[in-house]
């Protein structure tokens, strides 16, 4: 089952890789930069860097390179840490989630397109073997 659905994401993502990466190109941010607004999108608050590049799976210095660019571009808001004026919280900015909105939504189409290609059939299966998946991850 491991190899059909990593053959079927691959498929999926594959198909929209070009759209994909013309708009991260679009958007002048790297693909470390997307997985930095991804990760922030999801925060109620401001997030300490260390704790974002733990997150992202990413060192601190990677992280800190990827954060001080969307800064820069106004894509993320950096502040000292009020209980820690050595570390820096970070947030997601209004351009920021605009920019990561964007981004998404050319790789959500790529998926819209796949799924308009399945027959009725298929189209119904993958739906309920999805469904009970998407509950649990609470999607």
């Amino acid at each position: 089952m491991a190899r059909d659905l990593g053959l079927f994401l691959k498929h999926v993502l594959g198909s929209s890789s070009r759209e994909f990466f013309a708009a991260l190109q679009e958007a002048g941010i790297s693909f470390t930069q997307l997985k930095c607004l991804g990760r922030l999108s999801e925060a109620d608050e401001p997030i300490a860097l260390g704790r974002l590049s733990e997150g992202l799976g990413l060192s601190l210095a990677a992280t800190s390179r990827a954060v001080d660019g969307l800064v820069q571009r106004g894509e993320i808001k950096r502040q000292e840490d009020p209980s820690d004026r050595r570390s820096k919280l970070v947030s997601l900015s209004a351009r920021g989630r605009v920019t990561y909105e964007r981004i998404l939504a050319v790789r959500l189409a790529g998926v819209r397109r796949f799924v308009e290609t399945l027959e009725p059939a298929e189209s119904e299966a993958l739906a309920a073997a999805l469904r009970p998946i998407v509950e649990r991850l609470g999607r």
